[in-house]
């Protein structure tokens, strides 16, 4: 019984993660999508505006989703970054845990960035559509001032910590409950 609570307690793991990645890959199809549909063109220099302000929320949200799913993955699957293991080592963590998240800030800043320049450079073979230095700019300003959020502001990652403890929460719910019906 204790073996199917864990196994469970892994599912359910794995599961969130898919979700995460999930969705970050399907909102990444919808960001190249919209950026290659054919014959769009600007009449006015309101719709500059409107558009680069849409590139810049549509690349904000790329960029959080895909932290959030680095986060994901690495807390369900390092122990290190997910429990802290005792008080002196305490420290340690968290000077472990500001690195990695330190990383993935960068990591997910390139990403994001290599992104927007392939869709720019996907833009040129679409029918009416040219690749613009200027939309590039756009999007990574978006990017880095997102990451820039990000760093200086941890909630995304506190969010995944509290979900982590959620699921471990539930987790020794379940180990009671079966330990019960076992007796």
């Amino acid at each position: 019984m204790l073996l199917k609570s864990v196994l469970y307690s892994y599912m359910k793991s794995l599961a969130f993660i898919a979700w995460s990645w999930g969705t970050t890959f399907i909102f990444a199809a919808l960001v190249y999508w919209t950026s290659t549909l054919p014959n769009i063109t600007s009449v006015s220099a309101g719709d500059e505006v409107i558009k680069a302000a849409f590139r810049m929320l549509l690349y904000s949200v790329l960029f959080l989703l895909v932290y959030r799913s680095f986060i994901a993955t690495l807390r369900s699957t390092v122990s290190r970054l997910s429990t802290w293991r005792s008080k002196s080592e305490a420290v340690e963590d968290a000077e472990f845990t500001l690195i990695i998240e330190t990383l993935l800030v960068i990591t997910t800043t390139l990403l994001g960035i290599l992104f927007a320049v392939f869709v720019e450079y996907a833009q040129q073979f679409t029918a009416g559509r040219i690749a613009d230095v200027k939309d590039v700019l756009v999007s990574i300003m978006a990017i880095l001032l997102t990451a820039l959020v990000v760093y200086t502001m941890p909630a995304v990652g506190e969010l995944e910590v509290a979900i982590a403890q959620k699921l471990k929460q539930e987790a020794k719910f379940i180990k009671k409950k079966f330990a019960r019906t076992k007796k």
